[in-house]
């Protein structure tokens, strides 16, 4: 489990449900009772995340259940919940509290949703070590007081975002092709791909509501976001 410092502490203080502790030699025999690969991505999501309670401290409807493979599934080698979409398989790997909609982990360790509407998958974040970093910011962020703006925007011109942020402070800890974050003086930026589809959005952080406000109307202004 490769994390920074900084998920790794916030990672310690997490609830996990024990059910979900499991050995790496009982999770190889379990997918193989079920004729499914041993994917390493998906073994180390068992050992290492599942059954953890990712939360952000004063917002507890941002909670993520993570759940893959329980003791009792291996134990009663209950079928394992998966889908097979263009030769890759995904998992049902846990819940959010409140967003209605699948969470499932692919053979490659990306984490996506899926609909099961057209059977399709939309993937939110390179690995779940970096959805677990991203937790792990979003919660120092409260730690810190920093207002948040409850819209998020839809990024309209890819090429006007990156020429306006060019010399703000990019966190790589955090970053990947899914999810940015930035910042330039007391303003923080998100850069995150919609639950539902593969589209950017823009999320504000500042010192207050008027900061915020602002500084989304600017990228209004710019024809950055809508």
């Amino acid at each position: 489990m490769k994390l920074s410092s900084q998920a790794n502490k916030y990672v310690i203080k997490l609830k996990r449900d024990k059910d979900y502790i499991v050995e790496r030699n009982d999770v190889v025999s379990y997918l193989t009772k079920n004729s499914i690969p041993s994917f390493e991505k998906v073994i180390d999501f068992a050992i290492d995340f599942s059954g953890l309670e990712l939360s952000i401290i004063r917002k507890p409807l941002s909670t993520f259940f993570a759940r893959l493979f329980s003791q009792s599934d291996i134990q009663t080698n209950t079928s394992i919940e998966h889908v097979i979409i263009d030769g890759h398989y995904y998992f049902d790997c846990g819940e959010h509290r409140t967003s209605q909609f699948w969470f499932v982990l692919s053979d490659t360790g990306q984490l996506c949703t899926y609909n099961n509407n057209d059977e399709t998958v939309n993937v939110i974040s390179s690995s779940f070590n970096k959805f677990i970093e991203t937790y792990a910011f979003e919660d120092l962020l409260s730690q810190n007081n920093k207002y948040e703006e409850a819209g998020y925007h839809d990024l309209l011109d890819e090429s006007k975002f990156e020429a306006f942020i060019k010399d703000y402070q990019s966190y790589l800890q955090v970053n990947d092709e899914y999810n940015r974050w930035l910042s330039y003086q007391t303003i923080i930026i998100q850069k995150g791909t919609w639950l539902d589809r593969p589209k950017s959005f823009i999320h504000i952080y500042g010192d207050d509501k008027e900061q915020c406000e602002s500084f989304a109307g600017l990228l209004r202004d710019e024809s950055i976001i809508e």
